[in-house]
């Protein structure tokens, strides 16, 4: 029993020390101007508490392609999935769907050792009626929020008419609660979002632009954040081309009662 505790013990230990920014949650959505679109998204799992849960027989990744890459200075294992959506609709609510990665904090927490070979041992009685208590009386896991989606709202729309389109992504991060976690949940989870639109980015709220994309660096995960991105675009092609056919029907009509005349 006592060996069993101890191991417990060392491996909780363990893994609240790796807990310093062990989580990456990357997410890319992409805008098509059809109004239909992908997301993108890898979660990354710093490379010492991976191996440490590999360790203790829990493999987030088991059975997938991963992936290794530099991010803030530590190396992640990764795993990234692609979905495509057929509208910006779809899109919506996948996003609200998403959620923070924290059930294998959980599970490892709660991994238990196997007994090794039973051996003889002085018993003691108050140790073992003390632990006993302990595990009928321990709090079931806590996770950040009951709700721990990290979007409490999704807006991607597309406005205009035949000479003008605006293109629309609004977000509002739903706040997560960190009370009585046994980890900080800003220094364990880092959290980014890149936003691809059909043109040029021409205002943002919250992110850095870079042409058409802007990326949200997600520093406060325990706060409301407002995540915004707008482009435009006129629709000089089709202007043009509506002018061009306007011309050609007006000159074939004019030819065409010059030569019945």
């Amino acid at each position: 029993m006592k060996k069993k505790v101890f191991a417990l013990l060392v491996s909780t230990i363990m893994l609240l020390s790796l807990l310093t920014g062990c989580i990456h949650q990357d997410m890319g959505v992409k805008m098509n101007k059809d109004g239909t679109g992908s997301i993108t998204t890898t979660l990354g799992i710093e490379k010492d508490f991976y191996e440490q849960l590999k360790n203790m027989g829990s493999d987030p990744f088991e059975g997938k392609t991963v992936s290794e890459y530099q991010y803030d200075g530590s190396t992640y294992v990764s795993y990234t999935e692609t979905k495509e959506y057929s509208s910006y609709e779809e899109m919506e609510k996948a996003l609200l769907e998403m959620t923070y990665e924290t059930e294998m904090l959980e599970d490892a927490q709660g991994t238990e050792v196997e007994d090794e070979p039973s051996v003889e041992e002085e018993s003691n009685d108050i140790f073992d009626i003390t632990i006993e208590e302990e595990k009928e009386d321990a709090p079931a896991p806590t996770t950040p929020a009951q709700n721990n989606h990290i979007f409490s709202s999704v807006n991607i729309e597309k406005n205009g008419g035949i000479f003008y389109s605006s293109y629309t992504f609004a977000a509002v991060l739903n706040p997560q609660n960190g009370d009585g976690l046994d980890y900080d949940l800003n220094e364990t989870f880092k959290v980014t979002l890149t936003v691809e639109m059909p043109t040029e980015i021409t205002g943002a709220k919250g992110g850095t632009v870079e042409g058409n994309k802007v990326v949200f660096d997600i520093a406060d995960i325990t706060a409301t954040q407002e995540l915004a991105a707008t482009c435009e675009e006129n629709n000089t092609g089709l202007v043009i081309g509506i002018v061009i056919g306007l011309v050609v029907l007006v000159a074939g009509a004019v030819c065409l009662i010059k030569f019945k005349k």
